[in-house]
């Protein structure tokens, strides 16, 4: 088993390139396919290609290769290095919301997500969305959230 533990530097929201097509098919339909089995791989143990821990969890996750470099440019750099059932230890700016996000990366299910961000929370989410380099598929849904309901509460706050 190998440990990774990556570096406190992370240029992937600056540099992020998204991977568009996967042997001449676009990406987003490997994606929509991988999610149609999002809900039994989702911390599979038995399919997993690792174990992933997050710094302040005491929760592991098992976790696929192909849902997370897909969507991830962090994910791409840290399997890179990943042997087969490696231990991968990650820090995120926000332990707490990783795991709804890491289930919707799997699931693709937006209004699961959606509902576990709140305006305690948003700011952190927000952060995580960045630290992993994440896309404009979660980021359209983070700003939904932040549409229909930050913008509203401090309209309300202004009247």
């Amino acid at each position: 088993m190998t440990t990774i533990i990556p570096g406190e530097i992370h240029y992937y929201t600056i540099n992020y390139s998204p991977i568009e097509f996967i042997d001449d098919m676009p990406a987003a339909y490997f994606l929509l396919k991988l999610r149609e089995n999002g809900e039994h791989h989702f911390n599979n143990f038995n399919t997993a290609d690792a174990e992933l821990r997050v710094e302040g969890l005491s929760t592991q996750f098992w976790v696929h290769k192909d849902y997370l470099i897909l969507q991830s440019p962090f994910f791409r750099e840290i399997f890179k290095n990943a042997t087969e059932n490696a231990l991968i230890i990650i820090n995120v700016p926000s332990p707490e919301n990783f795991a709804p996000l890491l289930e919707f990366l799997y699931t693709g299910d937006s209004e699961k997500w959606y509902d576990t961000i709140n305006e305690d929370n948003y700011y952190d989410v927000w952060l995580n969305l960045e630290f992993l380099g994440l896309g404009t598929e979660v980021k359209a849904i983070f700003n939904a959230y932040y549409q229909n309901e930050v913008l509203e509460m401090e309209e309300e706050n202004w009247n």
